[in-house]
Formats: structure tokens, sequence, C-alpha cells
């Protein structure tokens, strides 16, 4: 039981509507320019108008917010002590000027893609408990990551009472299942996928 809060970003788990799950498809992004903030697994990638992927510090809008891609789910790069290539969950800002090399960042990017992420608060007094949550919008929050574990520190803001939860068409993410042992935690963990219109490959805008 989550009892304390400990976000670990966005999971792959399964895919929408019972497609083959093969563990979920990586696109290798190639980082040719410093990255301002670091990258860890569980973060939302967001490709620049240079096509450069980058971490996503910030809420994702659906329409809005353009060039999100999918999540990081690794890093490899040269180090430039160890000269040879890692493989890793966690790259640091400034990598590039650091001293690293043939850096990519590892991104699930199927858009039918399912996550598990954990909410922000219980769901409290949420009509019809738990099942309430499912087929709501619900907005990111608590961006950043834990350069000791890797893991980003992204969760679902369920709000208290899951009073965040709603139909607004804006939130980026909408909840498809609630893990049914963590139902009545403190952080429960749900099950979630992008919104139309928040994945790039689901928006008639480019980066």
């Amino acid at each position: 039981m989550a009892s304390t809060s400990s976000p670990y970003g966005l999971k792959p788990v399964n895919l929408i509507g019972g497609q083959a799950f093969n563990g979920g498809v990586i696109r290798d992004i190639k980082l040719s320019t410093n990255n301002s903030g670091a990258f860890y697994v569980g973060d939302v990638i967001q490709l620049t108008s240079a096509g450069n992927p980058q971490a996503l510090s910030a809420t994702i809008t659906t329409g809005t917010t353009v060039g999100v891609i999918g999540v990081c789910v690794g890093v490899s790069y040269v180090d430039p002590n160890l000269k040879y290539q890692v493989f890793a969950q966690y790259l640091p800002a400034d990598a590039i000027t650091g001293g690293y090399t043939n850096v990519s960042i590892r991104v699930c990017d199927d858009p039918d893609q399912l996550y598990q992420i954990q909410g922000s608060a219980a769901f409290g007094s949420l009509t019809n408990g738990a099942n309430g949550a499912i087929g709501k919008n619900a907005a990111l929050g608590n961006f950043g990551g834990n350069a000791t574990t890797g893991l980003s520190t992204i969760n679902l803001v369920v709000g208290a009472n899951g009073g965040s939860l709603a139909n607004t068409a804006t939130l980026a993410m909408r909840v498809v299942d609630i893990v049914a042992e963590s139902a009545t935690d403190s952080y429960p963990d749900l099950i979630v996928k992008f919104n139309e219109g928040a994945h790039s490959y689901q928006s008639a805008t480019g980066v």
C-alpha cells in the first residue's frame, strides 16, 4: 500500500484496446544540442522545432502543447569519463557541454500506450469510489526527478477526494483504470493514456 508519496513518472504497461503488447515500442532520438534540464525514466518527452528531445517541466494541455511524442524509458551515451557507450535511466542537465557524446533519449512513442502512474492524493469521497475516476481527465504534476534512482517524480493530479479529476477537454491524460489493490491507498496507482490532441502523432500541428 502506498501510504507515502513516491511517484515514479509514467510507466508503460499495456496498449489500449487489447492490442498485442511487446513491452513498449522504443524510438531512439538523438540529442544533438545541450539540454537545459535532466532526463529521467518516466518523463514526458517533447520535440523542439529543431527536432531535439527535451523533458517537459510543465503541464501539458491538449491542442496547445505541441511535439509531445511519448515517455522516456532510458538514455544512452558515451560517458565522458568511461569513454564507452552506457545505457542508463538518467542524463544530467548540460550533458553535451559536459562531454557526453552519441547521446540518445529512448522514447516509448506509441500514442495508444497505456501507462501506470501514482496519483497525488486519495480518492476519498469520490462518487462511486475509485471507479468514479475511470473515464475522467487529469493533469500531470510534480515535474522533476531523482538522480539517484533515475526515475521521474511526475504524478497524476487527483486532488482531494478526486477534486481535480474532470471532463475538461484540455487536460492531457485520460484515466482508463485503477490498479485495484491501490484503490483505497493514500496515493493510488492509476492506468492512463494521452488524450486525443495531447500526443503529437494524434495532432495535425507539427513542431
